[in-house]
């Protein structure tokens, strides 16, 4: 097995393999943004006041809390190798274990969202809403960039050690959460506010 040519698997060939993940990645895709568009679809029609409100809310909050602090822990841990303090497979295997966690953080935000009532004729609303959909779809790209890293050489110290297509896919998913989160965050806590 290469890094140039990807995994073989019992005489199969990468090419293969590597169309059924992308395949796959597809269909996770296409899973998520319906998802998305579901509980935009359903939010006008689940709108809680009250005490219900106030669950959802909490739910919310808890879903930010859980899901950013994963990925926070997860970006922290990756300059932490880049320090040369951790290897390149404990940070992997990190960003293993956070992402069931910030999963669940994204679902409980997508399902309590749908019962706060989003006033989807504001444009900061739409702003949060999209950020939310590059998270979800971020979400499944990194979970196959992390089965691509997960093959190459334990050794890494730097990013410069990775090949470019690795490297840069690296770059534009961290690029894309921290800016999803922090935008769904800032959004999020500025439109409660307004509602005040």
């Amino acid at each position: 097995m290469t890094l140039a040519s990807g995994p073989t698997v019992e005489g199969v060939s990468p090419r293969p393999w590597a169309s059924a993940m992308r395949h796959v990645q597809r269909r996770w895709h296409a899973l998520v943004t319906i998802l998305w568009m579901l509980v935009l679809a359903l939010s006008p029609v689940l709108r809680l006041d009250g005490v219900g409100h106030d669950v959802a809310l909490a739910a919310h909050l808890l879903g930010m809390v859980v899901g950013f602090g994963a990925v926070l822990l997860v970006d922290w841990h990756g300059l932490v190798w880049l320090s040369g303090l951790r290897t390149f497979r404990d940070s992997l295997r990190v960003g293993e274990a956070a992402h069931p966690l910030v999963w669940m953080g994204l679902l409980l935000i997508l399902v309590s969202g749908a019962f706060l009532g989003p006033d989807l004729g504001q444009p900061t609303t739409w702003i949060k809403q999209v950020a939310v959909l590059a998270l979800v779809n971020n979400g499944v790209a990194v979970r196959r960039l992390g089965a691509r890293l997960s093959l190459l050489k334990p050794r890494i110290h730097s990013l410069a050690e990775l090949p470019e297509r690795h490297r840069v896919a690296m770059i534009v998913s961290l690029t894309v959460s921290q800016i999803g989160w922090w935008t769904a965050a800032i959004v999020g806590y500025l439109e409660t506010l307004s509602r005040r």
